[in-house]
């Protein structure tokens, strides 16, 4: 087991995420994280003063997985356009398609409504995930690989859409069934633009 001295934050925060993602934010108490951690109390304690530090714990934990993992899932392709496509892919399978990431963000979204640092931390991750699509949809077509007449309403709507299809999935699940993944994809990429075909000399 582990003790006082050898609990990592980041392991306790991990915990935390596991029974939040399954039983709700509301139906999980310190005892319960510590004892997911395989921890004392104290040890928890020792960490975080609050049920809500380790919550934006969580928050962070959660951010952290998206930037290594969406760098991961794009950076294996050359091409911008490739690398977009990945990323919208990666979200809908991130985002949409993982029942612990759907269940929790979704439960940060509603607490965010009432708490302002939760709802702070949030922004902050929905911010820099614009970023990213900006960043990457401006590039991708300064480079000649993709037509969008208006970038940014491209990803207002792909941002929008995808939140939208996570609080659809509450009342028709088979939404974000894996079998839906392409579908999903091919839409959410319709929303962005078009690929410009590559000419292969002949």
């Amino acid at each position: 087991m582990a003790t006082i001295s050898s609990a990592k934050p980041d392991e306790l925060a991990a915990a935390a995420f596991a029974l939040f993602s399954t039983r709700g934010i509301a139906g999980v108490n310190m005892d319960e994280i510590a004892a997911g951690a395989g921890v004392t109390k104290g040890s928890l304690y020792w960490h975080y003063a609050s049920k809500k530090e380790v919550i934006l714990a969580a928050c962070n934990l959660y951010y952290s997985a998206w930037r290594i993992q969406i760098a991961g899932a794009t950076e294996v392709h050359e091409r911008l356009a490739d690398q977009l496509e990945a990323a919208v892919a990666f979200s809908v399978r991130s985002c949409l398609l993982d029942d612990a990431n759907r269940v929790f963000t979704t439960e940060i979204v509603a607490m965010s409504l009432y708490d302002a640092d939760v709802r702070a931390s949030w922004t902050g991750f929905l911010d820099e995930t614009e970023r990213f699509f900006l960043g990457l949809t401006h590039r991708a077509v300064g480079a000649g690989e993709f037509r969008c007449d208006d970038v940014d309403r491209a990803v207002d709507l792909l941002m929008a859409s995808m939140e939208g299809i996570k609080q659809i999935a509450l009342f028709r699940p088979q939404s974000c069934l894996p079998e839906n993944e392409q579908r999903t994809c091919r839409r959410l990429m319709s929303l962005m633009g078009e690929r410009v075909p590559v000419h292969v000399p002949v």
